[in-house]
C-alpha cells in the first residue's frame, strides 16, 4: 500500500501512513519489548517504500537511531539490522549523519557500561565502516584504538564483535598508498605481538583475530611476517582453549589464500608448511568429530588456493570423507533398529 502510494493522491496525506507513525511514535517510547519489536519491523518494511519524501526519511532513520541503545539484546540486534538497511539505501539524511553515529558508538565503546549497549556499539562500527566506504577514512585512527581493548576482552563474543569491526574499518583503507596505510598496519601488528607474548588465553585469541584481518586486509605488509605468523598458527593449533585452536585452524587456509607459493614451499621442522597442515587437519577430521566440519573446511580452502599441489593428499581426504559417511550410515542404521 505504502510502496504505491507513499504521499497519497494530489498531494494529500496518506492515512495509512499516518497511522503507521501513530503508532511507531507510541511504540517506540513504550517501555515494553514487544513493542519496541513491532517498531522495529515496522521500520524496516518501511525503508523499503521507495517513495517516501525527506521529512518521513528523516522521521525513519531517528525513530531507528532511537532504538539501538536499547539494554535488551534482541530490541538492539533487530535496530541494528534496520539501522544496517539504512545505510544500503544511502538516504542523503542518514549519510550526512554517519560521523554523527560513529562518535556516538565510539562513546559507547568508551564510557558506557551497559553490556548490549557496548556490542550494539562494535555491531554499528562494523555497518558504518562497511556501508560507507571513504567517508569516515579519518577517523580509522581513533576507531583502531577504541577497537583494540575488546579485542582482548574477557569475554568471547566481544573479541569476535570487535575483529569483525577492525576487518571492515581495514577494508577502508585503500591499498595503493603504503605511507598511509603503513602506520596503521604497524599499530596493529604491534598490538598482534604484544597480545601474543602475554601467553593468555585473551592474549592468544586476540593475536590470532588481528592476523587474521591483517592477512586479509593489509596487502603486502604480511608478506614479511607470513613464516612468524605461521608458526603462531602451528603453535595453537592444538591449544586447550576451543576458540583458540579454532581460530589457529581457520588461520591456515587464510595463510594458503594469502600466498600460495610461500604456504607451499616454507620449510617448518622438515616439511613445509602445506604438508605439515594438510596431515594434521586430515588426521583431526578422522579422530575429533568436535573438530570435523571445521578441518573439512580448511581443507577445501587450502585446496581452492592449491589446486596442483593439493592432488598428492586426495586420496586420504576422500578415504576420510567415506569413512565419516559410512560410520554415519551405521549409528543411523543402530538408531533406528
Amino acid at each position: 500500500i505504502l510502496d504505491a502510494e507513499a504521499s497519497g493522491k494530489h498531494g494529500n496525506p496518506n492515512l495509512v501512513y499516518l497511522d503507521i507513525n501513530a503508532r511507531l511514535v507510541k511504540n517506540v517510547g513504550s517501555s515494553d519489548i514487544h513493542d519496541r519489536l513491532e517498531s522495529i519491523a515496522i521500520l524496516s518494511a518501511l525503508i523499503d517504500v521507495d517513495m517516501l519524501d525527506e521529512a518521513q526519511r528523516t522521521r525513519i532513520s531517528s525513530q531507528v537511531k532511537s532504538l539501538l541503545p536499547h539494554t535488551n539484546p534482541t530490541v538492539s540486534t533487530e535496530a541494528v539490522g534496520a539501522y544496517k538497511k539504512l545505510l544500503i539505501k544511502k538516504w542523503t539524511i542518514v549519510m550526512s549523519s554517519v560521523e554523527l553515529d560513529l562518535n556516538r558508538s565510539l562513546e559507547w565503546l568508551s564510557s558506557e557500561r551497559n553490556d548490549v549497549v557496548r556490542m550494539t556499539a562494535l555491531h554499528v562500527i562494523e555497518a558504518l565502516c562497511t556501508g560507507t566506504n571513504t567517508a569516515l577514512f579519518p577517523f580509522i585512527p581513533r576507531i583502531l584504538t577504541q577497537l583494540s581493548p575488546y579485542l582482548r576482552d574477557p569475554k568471547v563474543e566481544y573479541r569476535l564483535a570487535a575483529s569483525r569491526a577492525l576487518g571492515a574499518c581495514l577494508g577502508m583503507v585503500p591499498s595503493y598508498d603504503i605511507s598511509i596505510r603503513g602506520p596503521w598496519l604497524s599499530y596493529l601488528y604491534e598490538e598482534q605481538q604484544r597480545h601474543q607474548s602475554s601467553g593468555s588465553v585473551e592474549g592468544y585469541h586476540a593475536a590470532l583475530l588481528i592476523c587474521h584481518e591483517l592477512i586479509q586486509h593489509g596487502g603486502m605488509y604480511m608478506q614479511a611476517n607470513f613464516a612468524s605468523t605461521s608458526d603462531l598458527a602451528l603453535k595453537l593449533k592444538d591449544h586447550r582453549e576451543p576458540m583458540i585452536h579454532k581460530a589457529a585452524i581457520s588461520l591456515l587456509p587464510v595463510l594458503a589464500r594469502y600466498s600460495p607459493q610461500d604456504f607451499t614451499k616454507l620449510n617448518v621442522s622438515g616439511e613445509t608448511l602445506m604438508v605439515r597442515s594438510c596431515n594434521y587437519l586430515i588426521n583431526l577430521s578422522k579422530t575429533s568429530e568436535r573438530d570435523r566440519a571445521t578441518a573439512f573446511l580448511a581443507l577445501g580452502q587450502i585446496a581452492q588456493s592449491c589446486s596442483a599441489e593439493f592432488k598428492p593428499f586426495l586420496e586420504s581426504i576422500t578415504r576420510a570423507i567415506k569413512d565419516v559417511l559410512v560410520q554415519r550410515v551405521k549409528l543411523r542404521a543402530t538408531a533406528s533398529g
